[in-house]
């Protein structure tokens, strides 16, 4: 998919179709409600996962990125339980990052204990910094990202801060709904963690458990390298929120 012409201000990584959703889809839904647009990269079609097939998930996908109003979203092709930091993976992850130049970039943690996923962050951090690079082996013009902007779902992380989700939490859940194929127990497919009749009760504590540090209902964790510069300390560290 060709990006439009203005580009986007985020771009979210992926290593399969629904990390993005699962992770940093309230972020993502805020941000479009602000007037920013955003696309998302899966690294993978997904296309080795216990259920669904790689042309239902790519369907699942579409569908949610129009759920959380993505401006476009791509799939690398990279194959699913294989992911490796590459020269070859970390170029086609650069030219993504130079396609679309954005202000921010979201990706998994290197700390996440699902393999895909760690190996996920480390091409996306290689491709962040290449990006820029002049003599860099990728096609299209250099670009400077910003931030990079961590998030993990499996494995506990200190964050650097939190994103406060209340107001769209059921707007994320329908967009994680679009994946019938690994959600819904009635489909057809072995069981999983995932089809649980617990798994969104699961999500809804972990954004509790995070909310609850900010005095938020729900809330995503993220982390980034240093301290983020506030210019409004006042504004952004006084909000009210709920609970306070």
């Amino acid at each position: 998919m060709s990006p439009p012409r203005d580009f986007v201000e985020l771009l979210a990584f992926g290593a399969h179709p629904d990390d993005v959703e699962l992770a940093c889809g309230g972020l993502l839904l805020l941000m479009a409600r602000r007037g920013y647009r955003f696309a998302i990269i899966d690294l993978t079609g997904g296309e080795r996962s216990s259920r669904g097939d790689a042309d239902t998930r790519a369907q699942e996908a579409k569908n949610a990125a129009a759920q959380l109003g993505a401006a476009g979203r791509e799939c690398l092709g990279l194959p699913d339980t294989q992911l490796e930091a590459t020269h070859g993976a970390v170029r086609i992850a650069t030219e993504a990052i130079r396609r679309w130049r954005p202000k921010l970039v979201l990706c998994h943690d290197a700390g996440d204990q699902h393999p895909d996923h760690a190996a996920a962050a480390r091409i996306v951090h290689a491709a962040a910094f290449q990006a820029s690079l002049h003599k860099a082996v990728a096609d299209g013009e250099p670009h400077r990202v910003r931030r990079v902007v961590r998030y993990s779902r499996h494995t506990y992380f200190r964050p650097s801060f939190v994103v406060d989700i209340s107001d769209v939490v059921e707007e994320k859940l329908a967009a994680v709904r679009c994946y019938a194929s690994q959600f819904d127990p009635t489909r057809e497919g072995p069981a999983t963690p995932l089809t649980d009749a617990g798994f969104e009760d699961d999500l809804r504590a972990f954004w509790r458990f995070h909310g609850k540090q900010a005095g938020a209902l729900y809330a995503e964790p993220y982390a980034i390298d240093g301290p983020p510069a506030l210019s409004d300390p006042v504004k952004d560290l006084c909000e009210e929120r709920r609970g306070f």
